[in-house]
């Protein structure tokens, strides 16, 4: 059974100092800041790796899109956490692959309120997502935050391993690697008709408030 982290409520502190005190955003100070905080310098390779992935995990989802809206907001989407995580691992010289991939919100085990389910009845559409592909095969995905396990969501194991394959949603349609997260997934949104495009923006804003909900 997966244990919501402390972690979590640390960054959504340290992102609201950071909100307060700063005037202007350093990414590379930022994320140099984050990875001193988790005390990694006397680990292993791998438990470095494990380390900072369950802290990205922690992180809460939410609207974040970008590197500073996550350390702003203190919440990220699964784009923002992953540039956040492919920011970490560059900087411990971990080698990658920016995956995306598409599937669809009805195929995922997950608990939605009743207004969410209507919506998805009124028709579907192949939504983005993205992870990471580690050099030796390895699928990361750290997308959703522990206390969203209950209501269905795929959360990274406690005890992840560094080593097995973990994405967080089910049934994948296509997947693309090493391609930019913002390039194709603007490709997958500007193929959808202008009507599909505004069922997916309601469903987001809903999504994202009853996922803010949750992570109260």
């Amino acid at each position: 059974m997966q244990k919501v982290s402390e972690n979590s409520e640390q960054f959504n502190e340290n992102s609201e100092q950071f909100n307060e005190n700063s005037e202007q955003f350093d990414e590379d100070s930022v994320i140099n800041d984050f990875i001193d905080k988790l005390e990694i310098d006397a680990l292993e390779a791998r438990d470095k790796l494990i380390r900072v992935t369950q802290a990205v995990a922690d992180i809460p989802w939410g609207e974040g899109r970008t590197i500073e809206d996550v350390f702003t907001l203190g919440v990220g989407t699964c784009t923002g956490k992953h540039k956040v995580l492919q920011a970490c691992y560059d900087k411990l010289g971990v080698d990658y692959q920016p995956v995306v991939c598409t599937f669809r919100w009805k195929e995922q085990p997950i608990q939605y309120p009743q207004e969410l389910k209507d919506m998805l009845a009124e028709g579907e559409w192949d939504h983005g997502h993205n992870f990471v592909r580690l050099a030796d095969g390895t699928d990361v995905d750290i997308t959703w935050d522990g206390k969203l396990a209950k209501y269905g969501f795929k959360t990274l194991p406690e005890d992840w391993d560094g080593k097995s394959s973990f994405i967080g949603v089910d049934n994948i349609i296509q997947r693309w690697d090493g391609v930019s997260i913002d390039e194709m997934k603007a490709r997958l949104i500007g193929n959808l008709d202008i009507k599909t495009k505004e069922r997916r923006e309601a469903f987001l804003h809903a999504f994202i408030e009853w996922v803010a909900s949750i992570n109260k």
